[in-house]
């Protein structure tokens, strides 16, 4: 349902002979009615057409071929590119062009194009104006006035996305629009460039055309959920085929935008490196991302342009309502770091934000992927986290990330349309992912042997994951440490309550070793104090590992899930740094 932004052509698409039919009217009101909002984008010269009572549907009117923008709420005319030189004008003129005088623009008919081409070929005329073409008409537009050029800045301006737009056309002057768009719409009778342009051509021609897609869709409660030409791919990985041939398997960012992903997996699986590799895709194709990171997997994201992160401790942290008006004012995407807050704060924390941000996603319908990270800690049966997302899941647009989706509430899950898995060996949880992923084929075994550093997508191939650019790849000073002994003082000492327990762990490896042996009352100590997340980070120098350390002792796990975890935990961050030598 994130598709709820509509422009529409005028003439030919809307229109017939200068009338919109009664029917088409009524519909487009209860499109706006509905929460839809709506565009027109037009190549009239401004105020030309006589809207009456439709003109108060629209959100805002491009008029003039893109040159001229009208923000209905606060009634400002802009003009984003100019006006026509005088010069231009006078010589076109003189040249016996026959002109119709825009704001902005200058509107004739063929054949004169080619006297107007011959005088733009003139010095000093041609960089400050182009031609459009609309079926027999023909434009002088300032340089850089399109139909999409215009419509993508009224959209900024009103704070939407082209992300979320659907737009309608007939004529060559439409492509710029519909190639902004996420779905583009061609009435049966437009130009052939656009029928071979457009995700989806209507049966009927012109008006009736547009009133048979809104009756099938919006109106009709559903998305839009066509194939699209440009579905714009996040290439996460390679295939893992037995020939070997390794074949590039991508997302499309819409199915992401459009539907709920679960990502599940065991810890130290590779779930967090899946989520950034889609969260870099996401806002490379400019879809706006809110991450709630809850351990601090993600704040390298914020090397990218435009994607910030933000963290505090309970003093310092943003209010919900500041970070929710960062995403509706700056229209950046964020991280929004959870590992300094209070572990007991953090589930009313994001409950307070999620209730802030409905009223982001249901005017503006963005931030158009928002991801929960851990949760089974945020979405248990009852919790206020759960209460808050429950209204808001059928939108669409959300990724839940956890290693037991079975600990999840059952209504969350049953609003999953598809998963991505990486390995799981919890019975419970696999249980839980088969009973409600609606694609997922995946048996437990197969589940169970999915390799470290790949993941199975539903319905799909197992897929060996992509490198990303937030890896940070300066790690040479960390690989003396995963063999080579650390001095005395920098070891780690593993005690319990009453003291010493005769166990030192001279480098990562020899840690590694130990956990299966030091006795459990040890490793829990350390853990409830963590000492591991401070050795590693201080001793070692190893962020990333006190990243997935202070991440587990969060789970307040205890006996021997507690050592299993952890030795799953070290093991694989050791098997990523030693491939690394």
């Amino acid at each position: 349902m994130y598709r709820r932004v509509m422009a529409f052509d005028f003439d030919g698409t809307l229109a017939t002979d200068g009338r919109v039919p009664h029917e088409l009217e009524a519909a487009l009101e209860r499109c706006r009615a509905s929460g839809h909002a709506l565009f027109l984008v037009t190549g009239r010269r401004f105020e030309t057409v006589a809207l009456g009572p439709l003109g108060e549907l629209f959100n805002g009117i491009v008029w003039e071929n893109g040159a001229v923008l009208s923000h209905c709420a606060s009634g400002e005319v802009l003009l984003p590119f100019g006006q026509l030189s005088p010069r231009l004008l006078k010589a076109l003129e003189e040249a016996d062009v026959p002109l119709e005088r825009g704001l902005a623009i200058a509107a004739t008919w063929a054949p004169h194009d080619q006297t107007i081409w011959r005088v733009l070929g003139t010095h000093p005329y041609g960089g400050g104006a182009a031609v459009e073409y609309n079926k027999g008409a023909v434009m002088i537009v300032p340089s850089g006035a399109a139909k999409g050029a215009g419509l993508e800045r009224l959209l900024t301006i009103c704070g939407f996305s082209p992300r979320n737009l659907a737009a309608f056309g007939d004529a060559e002057n439409d492509l710029s629009m519909l190639t902004l768009a996420e779905v583009g719409v061609a009435v049966a009778d437009a130009v052939p460039a656009v029928l071979d342009m457009a995700d989806m051509v209507t049966v009927q021609s012109g008006p009736a055309g547009v009133l048979e897609v809104l009756r099938q869709y919006p109106l009709a409660g559903q998305y839009y959920d066509v194939p699209l030409r440009r579905e714009r791919p996040i290439p996460i990985g390679q295939a893992m085929e037995q020939d070997g041939s390794g074949r590039e398997i991508t997302l499309p960012a819409s199915r992401l935008a459009g539907r709920n992903l679960g990502v599940f997996g065991d810890s130290g699986t590779g779930k967090s490196w899946m989520v950034g590799l889609l969260a870099e895709g996401m806002h490379h194709q400019e879809y706006q991302v809110l991450l709630v990171d809850m351990e601090g997997d993600f704040r390298g994201l914020q090397v990218l342009p435009r994607f910030l992160a933000l963290d505090g401790d309970r003093s310092s942290m943003p209010s919900p309502a500041t970070v929710v008006s960062l995403l509706d004012a700056a229209g950046v995407s964020v991280v929004l770091d959870l590992s300094r807050y209070p572990l007991e704060l953090r589930s009313g924390y994001v409950a307070r934000l999620l209730r802030v941000l409905r009223p982001l996603r249901e005017r503006k319908y963005r931030p158009q992927w928002v991801v929960l990270e851990e949760a089974q800690q945020l979405l248990a049966p009852g919790g206020e986290v759960t209460e808050a997302l429950a209204p808001m899941l059928e939108a669409g647009g959300w990724a839940l990330v956890s290693y037991r989706p079975d600990r999840m509430d059952r209504a969350i899950l049953q609003g999953l349309h598809h998963c991505l898995l990486t390995r799981l060996t919890e019975p419970e949880a696999v249980r839980a992912v088969r009973h409600f992923c609606r694609d997922c084929g995946a048996d437990e075994p197969a589940m169970k042997e999915i390799p470290v550093g790949a993941a199975l997508m539903c319905g799909g191939p197992l897929v060996l994951l992509r490198s990303a650019i937030r890896r940070v790849t300066h790690v040479r000073h960390l690989f003396k440490y995963l063999d080579v002994p650390l001095p005395p003082g920098k070891r780690f000492w593993f005690r319990d309550a009453r003291g010493a327990v005769g166990k030192e762990a001279a480098s990562l490896y020899e840690f590694l070793q130990l956990i299966p042996i030091v006795p459990i009352e040890s490793l829990e100590y350390h853990d409830r104090r963590q000492d591991f997340v401070q050795w590693s980070a201080e001793a070692l120098g190893d962020q990333a590992l006190a990243v997935r350390l202070r991440k587990l002792s969060n789970r307040q796990l205890g006996g021997e899930e507690l050592r299993n975890a952890l030795r799953q935990t070290v093991a694989s961050h050791y098997d990523e740094l030693d491939k690394l030598r």
